[in-house]
């Protein structure tokens, strides 16, 4: 009785795992591992210091990474959350923080987006 119930709650855990839209946020220390992007976050620092905005990726299998800048760098993002529904919504925080980059940035990853994107702040400002 009690193998199968385990064996349920594996397959439960399985199955629930493989339904969300999984995401994460990359660390920026691996940037070199998605080439592209890395160009795109070059550009941001050296050309681009003053942009506020997201720019989408297609990366490994498909999957999408989104590159999220303030425009400044006296503020930090950080990820939190994602709505995937019939569009996308992925909500960031923005800390008045001095950041050591010109145009402070966050890598998102997202296994798929459904819909219209859009990147929204805490307080509902979209990007």
């Amino acid at each position: 009785m009690k193998k199968r119930f385990l064996t349920l709650f594996i397959l439960l855990i399985i199955f629930l795992s493989a339904c969300g839209h999984n995401t994460w946020v990359l660390e920026k220390d691996r940037l070199s591992e998605v080439g592209g992007v890395a160009n795109y976050v070059e550009q941001l620092q050296n050309n681009q210091s003053d942009f506020r905005g997201f720019r989408v990726f297609t990366i490994s299998e498909g999957k999408k990474m989104v590159v999220v800048s303030t425009g400044s760098s006296d503020q930090i993002l950080s990820f939190t959350g994602a709505d995937v529904s019939n569009n996308t919504t992925i909500t960031v925080e923005e800390e008045n923080k001095q950041s050591d980059e010109e145009n402070s940035y966050i890598l998102i990853g997202i296994d798929k987006i459904e819909g219209e994107l859009s990147v929204v702040g805490e307080s509902g400002e979209e990007y």
